[in-house]
């Protein structure tokens, strides 16, 4: 079955099971990005491109969530160029040039902007790294309340909390850890 660009949009911004649903559905729909960047990204393995799309599906999912897609093309097209800007950023990474044409090429960002995307970029590796630290239930309750955006009550009932209460109770202690381990106040 094929889904349409409103489907994942409601789907992704509602949050929650929903939002998990949604996007496993628009992963599988346009997983052909990945088998078919092989002929396009030669030099890139498999597991490489595998890693762009997945990194092009979250920040998706991150835009969707944000309301920065204004819907101006198809949500697959848009996947279509994050997924090439992602492998892109993976041939550079290994010094070797796209093989596609120079027309077709991504424009290029101020000096400021590609900055920002790197210290943006860093900070999201710190904070991954200090979760996997952290404690998988401290883990799981920040990603599900701040990544996926499930309500405190569903994440009570996901990991078998008593209530929404504890959930937050705990929430609150995690972010304080978080904080101290990345040294924010």
């Amino acid at each position: 079955m094929q889904y349409t660009d409103d489907y994942f949009i409601a789907e992704i911004q509602a949050g929650g099971q929903r939002q998990e649903r949604g996007i496993r559905r628009l992963y599988e729909q346009h997983f052909y990005l990945a088998k078919s960047g092989r002929q396009k990204y030669r030099a890139l393995a498999e597991d490489e491109l595998a890693t762009a799309y997945n990194s092009a599906v979250i920040a998706l999912r991150r835009q969707l969530v944000e309301g920065v897609f204004r819907g101006e093309s198809s949500i697959s097209t848009y996947l279509t160029r994050i997924f090439s800007n992602k492998c892109i950023d993976l041939l550079r990474q290994k010094n070797i040039r796209p093989t596609e044409p120079l027309e077709s090429a991504p424009e290029t960002r101020s000096e400021e902007d590609s900055f920002k995307k790197l210290v943006m970029a860093d900070q999201i590796d710190r904070v991954m790294e200090h979760l996997q630290q952290i404690g998988e239930v401290c883990k799981q309750i920040l990603l599900d309340s701040e990544y996926w955006g499930y309500s405190s009550e569903e994440i009570a009932h996901r990991i078998g909390f008593a209530n929404a209460a504890s959930v937050n109770s705990k929430k609150y202690s995690c972010l304080q850890k978080l904080r101290q381990m990345l040294g924010i106040g």
